[in-house]
Parts: C-alpha cells; structure tokens; sequence
C-alpha cells in the first residue's frame, strides 16, 4: 500500500452540524485569518483537539506510590526467566534459518 497524501485522499464521508449564525461567523472570520477555507479550519480544529484528547486517554498515569514501584523495578537486577530465553532464541535461530 502507498501512502498518500492529504490532497490525494478521496473525501467521501460526511459531517453535518447545525450552529447559531454567530458561531459560524466567527469560524469564518478565524479561517480566513488563517487563510484557510471553513471546511479545513474546522476539520483542523477537530482533529488537534481529537488527538489530544486521545493522546490523554492512552497516557498512563500512576500514582506517586506506582511510579516508585516501578522505578524500584527498574533498579533490580534483571533476572533469567527461562522459558522467555527459550523463546528468545527460538525466534532469533527462527530469523537467521529464515
């Protein structure tokens, strides 16, 4: 698959929205200050706010005491579990006989 790019994408999706005359003069006047039509204004807006929005969601978040726990992990000495060696070299011979 190629990528594409913005201008290459077929829009065929639609969003309806019905907002006061004052809203919409307003989103106007802010594209055109962005010398962007109202349509791309918008989508722009929406999709910084939807990637924030989902950038949040995905973060962890630990508490004081968890970050602790885990930076006490980090500090241990890294032991051995056998079977996650086996596996290891299992998928490394796996790559050089290819």
């Amino acid at each position: 698959m190629t990528s594409r790019t913005a201008a290459s994408v077929e829009r065929t999706a639609r969003l309806n929205m019905r907002i006061s005359p004052e809203a919409l003069e307003t989103l106007r006047d802010a594209a055109a200050a962005q010398q962007q039509d109202v349509t791309s204004f918008v989508l722009g807006a929406a999709m910084e706010r939807s990637r924030t929005v989902l950038m949040e969601q995905r973060v962890m978040q630990l508490t004081t005491r968890e970050a602790v726990q885990v930076f006490e992990s980090l500090d241990r000495e890294a032991r051995v579990i056998p079977e996650l060696a086996a596996l290891i070299r299992e998928v490394k011979q796996q790559r050089v006989n290819g």
